[in-house]
C-alpha cells in the first residue's frame, strides 16, 4: 500500500528527530504524511482549490480529498486554507470545511489579510505542518501545474507568509506538491520557483533561535 509507505517512511523520519521536507507528486500525498505524526499539530494549506471532497462511489484517497482525511485526525487541532479561489471548488465543499470549523481565506481575503493576519490566530510557538500547492501562485507564474488558476499569490506574497509562520510558529514539517516539469516551458520556471520556495522556507525555518538552539 503506497500511502501505507509514506505514513511509515515519514514516522522513520520522525523518530530520527529530523523535520521532513516532502515533494510531490499530487496533492493525495499530505494524508499519508500528516498521518504520521503523533503530536498535536495545526496544519496550514497552501492551494487554489479546497481539496475537500466527500468520499463518495469508492473515491476517498485522491488529491481532492487530502483535508477531509486531515480534518477528522484527533491530532490535528486546526487546518487554515489560504489561497482558495478556483471555479472548480464546489460551493458544498467549501461550505462543508467552513461548516467543520477550519479557516478557509480566499486569495481576496488574502490580501486584506496579509501575513500577519493568517498567522495571527495560531498561538506562538505551535507546532505547524505546511503543504504547499504550487498552483497558489498566480497562473503565468506556475506553468508547469496542471491546475494552476488566475488571481493567485504572488511570489513574495507566499513567501512572506511562510516567514511569518516560520518566525511564529514551530514548522514540524512542511510538503510542496503538484509541479509537473512535462508541462513546464523550456526554461524551468515552475520547477524553479519550487526549488526556490522550498530553499527560501527552509532558510526562515532554520534562522529561528528555537532551531539554533535545538542545533
Amino acid at each position: 500500500d503506497t500511502f501505507a509507505n509514506i505514513t511509515n517512511m515519514t514516522r522513520r523520519i520522525l523518530e530520527r528527530g529530523a523535520m521532513p521536507v516532502v515533494l510531490g507528486g499530487d496533492h493525495a500525498i499530505t494524508f499519508p504524511v500528516v498521518r504520521a505524526y503523533d503530536q498535536p499539530l495545526h496544519v496550514v494549506h497552501f492551494d487554489a482549490h479546497i481539496d475537500y471532497a466527500p468520499f463518495l462511489h469508492g473515491y476517498e484517497y485522491t488529491n481532492v480529498h487530502a483535508f477531509r482525511h486531515i480534518y477528522h485526525m484527533e491530532h490535528v487541532k486546526s487546518l487554515t486554507q489560504v489561497g482558495i479561489r478556483s471555479l472548480r471548488n464546489t460551493q458544498s465543499w467549501v461550505e462543508d470545511s467552513i461548516q467543520d470549523g477550519n479557516r478557509v481565506i480566499t486569495a481576496d481575503e488574502f490580501r486584506d489579510l496579509g501575513p500577519s493576519g493568517i498567522v495571527a490566530p495560531l498561538s506562538r510557538d505551535a507546532k505547524c505542518y505546511v503543504s504547499i500547492d504550487i498552483d497558489v501562485l498566480d497562473l503565468p507564474l506556475v506553468p508547469g501545474c496542471v491546475s494552476a488558476e488566475p488571481n493567485g499569490l504572488t511570489y513574495a506574497e507566499l513567501r512572506d507568509t511562510l516567514s511569518a509562520l516560520a518566525e511564529h510558529t514551530e514548522i514540524i514539517g512542511f510538503d510542496l506538491v503538484e509541479v509537473n516539469p512535462q508541462l513546464d516551458i523550456g526554461t524551468g520556471i515552475t520547477s524553479y520557483i519550487a526549488a526556490h520556495t522550498i530553499l527560501e522556507f527552509l532558510g526562515q525555518i532554520c534562522d529561528q533561535p528555537r532551531w539554533v538552539a535545538r542545533r
